[in-house]
């Protein structure tokens, strides 16, 4: 039997960037930056189109992170740049951009369901599935 000490450890324990597949940490990362870039009043769309390879992409994911904005019912907790640890809505977003990765629209829901209602959840996917597809060579 585990003690109280480690039962509290393990659903404390917040994970590690790395752990993420390269997608869903590269987003993280990329939130991060974003913010960094709104508190000095700094353009992120030069970094965010050399992250991801094209200028599409980096615009779909700036609506990702306004609809974030948008439709997150608390202030997203964003651990600082140079932390190997998620935050728990870093996690989320990881979680919620391997979903849309996927268009596993069900593991999406099933993920958000709790916090958002449905109009801000179908935002968030459509934002989050725009940007997938405009990632991916080809599926734009």
């Amino acid at each position: 039997m585990q003690s109280s000490s480690d039962l509290v450890r393990k659903f404390t324990e917040q994970p590690l960037v790395c752990d993420l597949p390269v997608d869903a940490a590269q987003a993280v990362l990329a939130l991060r930056y974003c913010i960094l870039c709104r508190k000095s009043e700094r353009d992120p769309m030069p970094e965010l189109e050399r992250r991801w390879g094209n200028i599409l992409a980096a615009r779909r994911y700036r609506l990702v992170v306004e609809a974030i904005g948008h439709v997150w019912p608390d202030p997203f907790a964003v651990a600082p740049p140079c932390c190997p640890r998620l935050s728990f809505d870093e996690e989320l977003l990881g979680n919620i951009v391997i979903a849309a990765g996927a268009r596993n629209k069900v593991q999406f829901d099933y993920l958000t369901a709790e916090m958002l209602g449905s109009d801000a959840r179908e935002m968030l996917y459509t934002a989050l599935e725009n940007f997938v597809r405009a990632r991916a060579p080809g599926r734009v």
